[in-house]
């Protein structure tokens, strides 16, 4: 029986070593080969090194596919923060739009535009609120950034840094000037769970944090959310309408004909089946931007629900994994 355990061992260790050699950039590769050579030492019971290697060989696989997994939430949380900035970015630019197209109706509208000055309309602006909570993001991807490396054998060392990142990212947030107070009840158990992070080296532990830190995101992005809608909507509404109380004496028939489709020749017509079109784009643009940021606010949720479920002490493996393709499907739609 010693023999055969022998030979079994030594058969596993070669196939084992096979596959090292062809997967040797695998971190779960090179961590279980460092177990298979402790199970080599001559001290040990040939008897029980089948049963020590298969146990800890899985054990210590399942550990570090969790570690890996961990990297790739990690890279998505980066993604999902720069999808946030890209966000904002676009919503920083409604005002400019906001402006261009009310000082357009203006003219267009004037009984005598002739004698009109150049309009200059001033518009409502959240340049503050979106450079704020950009700079939140902005804080949040860092703290991905390092969380990338902690999951790094290399940079093991990084968990300071880990937590203090956590600690701005935190922080951003505690210092928006118009923070909601569904966000601001939620800081104090946040925070505490940071302070006793501090010097915790654990994965698990600092998903939790992280579920809890995503989880003040989500609840800033919905309380936002609702301001967002009623900014967007009341840019392209108001242009809508605006365009529409143009005088139909104004529009040169000619040219919406050349440039039209439709079988038809009455000034009335044309006229109304332009305004439609014009219609369909503005409301076109206005939903295209609306449907970016419901993506957007699903990602994070599904971003999230990651950091909850690798908290768990049974992380459920296949789970996580539908969620980061989830992520990355929500992140690369338009």
């Amino acid at each position: 029986m010693d023999l055969f355990l022998a030979q079994s061992v030594f058969y596993l260790r070669n196939n084992i070593y096979i596959f090292i050699k062809q997967n040797r950039d695998s971190k779960v590769i090179r961590f279980c080969v460092g177990k298979l050579h402790s199970l080599m030492h001559p001290k040990i019971d040939m008897k029980n090194i089948f049963k020590l290697f298969v146990i800890l060989l899985l054990t210590s696989c399942a550990s570090i596919k969790s570690i890996e997994l961990g990297e790739k939430a990690a890279k998505a949380g980066a993604e999902v923060s720069q999808k946030a900035l890209d966000i904002y970015s676009l919503l920083s630019q409604q005002v400019y739009i906001d402006k261009s197209q009310q000082d357009k109706v203006k003219v267009l509208t004037d009984p005598n535009p002739s004698e009109m000055a150049l309009p200059d309309t001033k518009v409502q602006d959240f340049s503050g609120q979106f450079a704020s909570r950009a700079e939140a993001y902005r804080s949040l991807m860092n703290t991905y950034t390092t969380f990338t490396l902690l999951t790094d054998s290399k940079y093991g060392d990084k968990t300071r840094e880990a937590v203090i990142s956590l600690q701005q990212s935190y922080n951003s947030i505690e210092k928006l000037p118009d923070l909601p107070s569904a966000v601001s009840s939620k800081l104090p158990e946040v925070a505490k769970m940071i302070t006793q992070a501090m010097q915790v080296k654990k994965i698990k532990v600092h998903n939790e944090i992280l579920f809890r830190l995503t989880s003040l995101y989500i609840t800033l992005w919905e309380e936002d959310r609702k301001a967002w809608d009623r900014y967007i909507d009341g840019i392209y509404d108001h242009y809508l309408t605006g365009l529409n109380s143009v005088d139909p004496k104004k529009y040169n028939v000619k040219k919406i004909s050349s440039s039209s489709k439709e079988p038809y020749n009455e000034d009335s017509i044309l006229i109304l089946l332009y305004r439609l079109e014009k219609r369909d784009e503005i409301v076109r643009q206005k939903n295209d931007i609306k449907r970016q940021l419901d993506n957007f606010g699903k990602a994070l949720r599904e971003l999230n629900q990651i950091h909850i479920e690798m908290s768990r002490s049974k992380t459920d493996i296949s789970g996580v994994i539908n969620r980061l393709k989830t992520v990355d499907q929500l992140l690369k739609l338009e």
